[in-house]
């Protein structure tokens, strides 16, 4: 009886290991095939450390990759008041609470603003939890954006990354949704 209690558990748990592994390729594949070509990017690769008597400097590493590929992984920042076309992605999750304390918050110096492709620039992508991968072009330099904001790190998105459809917030905006 013991035998048949360990044999079933066994079958049961190389079931569910096999299962799984066999989702995982297929997941994988989509995402090696929007890496392909693409750098990798860490956020602790933007700056050189420690900070010192300059402020923030880019690493070379950084300013080598200007106007390539690069694939980057982050969470996006939650903001009160999204605006179209934008988002801003960092290390760590972050919250802005915008109306109490205007640009006097706690975003990180390695923060990057997310351009849209410009067939999606006049919809809001949905807040979503949790880490993004993202593959684009990247751009530095300072810039005015579109929420108020002055960016250095801008990375222009192959594709929109949104699973969902595109839902109709009010006649003037869109939102993105994901799933």
């Amino acid at each position: 009886m013991l035998i048949k209690k360990l044999s079933f558990s066994v079958l049961v748990i190389s079931l569910f290991i096999f299962g799984c592994a066999a989702q995982a390729p297929k997941n994988e594949i989509k995402a090696n095939a929007a890496m392909q070509g693409a750098t990798e990017l860490s956020f602790r690769e933007f700056y050189k450390l420690p900070i010192g008597p300059n402020g923030l400097e880019p690493t070379a590493k950084l300013l080598s990759l200007k106007d390539k590929r690069v694939h980057l992984q982050g969470f996006m920042v939650k903001a009160e008041e999204p605006v179209a076309g934008i988002f801003m992605v960092t290390l760590v999750p972050v919250n802005i609470p915008e109306k109490e304390d205007g640009p006097s918050d706690d975003l990180p110096g390695a923060t990057v603003f997310v351009h849209m492709p410009s067939e999606d620039s006049a919809k809001i992508l949905a807040f979503r939890p949790g880490a993004w991968d993202l593959v684009g072009t990247l751009q530095l330099g300072a810039k005015d954006e579109s929420n108020g904001r002055i960016s250095y790190v801008r990375l222009l998105l192959d594709q929109t990354p949104a699973q969902g459809a595109v839902e109709s917030e009010d006649e003037n905006k869109a939102v993105v949704s994901q799933r």
